[in-house]
């Protein structure tokens, strides 16, 4: 299989109705972290977020393949939000679970 691991980078209060937006689509896991991100890019930030230089933002994963990969950013796509999205997709060498 050519497995992925799709990540939405979103606005933290967002995250809930990405999460629900991708558990309609697929039955697989989906992980939901916070994140403070450091950077330069202000192009999403909020005003308080320029002053400080972190954003905070949330990750939203979820394992696919790729074949899935464009109708989970499309279902992402029309979900009803205030702030952009930031996505990417990484290949998975291998993974598995350990009991």
């Amino acid at each position: 299989m050519d497995e992925i691991v799709l990540t939405f980078h979103c606005a933290a209060s967002e995250a809930d109705a990405i999460a629900q937006c991708l558990r309609a689509e697929t039955r697989l896991p989906i992980h939901v972290r916070q994140e403070a991100v450091h950077g330069r890019d202000f192009s999403d930030a909020k005003v308080g977020e320029q002053v400080t230089g972190m954003l905070m933002r949330a990750a939203v994963e979820v394992l696919t393949t790729r074949d899935r990969m464009a109708a989970l950013t499309g279902a992402v796509a029309a979900v009803r939000r205030a702030h952009p999205v930031r996505w990417m997709a990484v290949p998975v060498v291998a993974h598995g679970r350990i009991a």
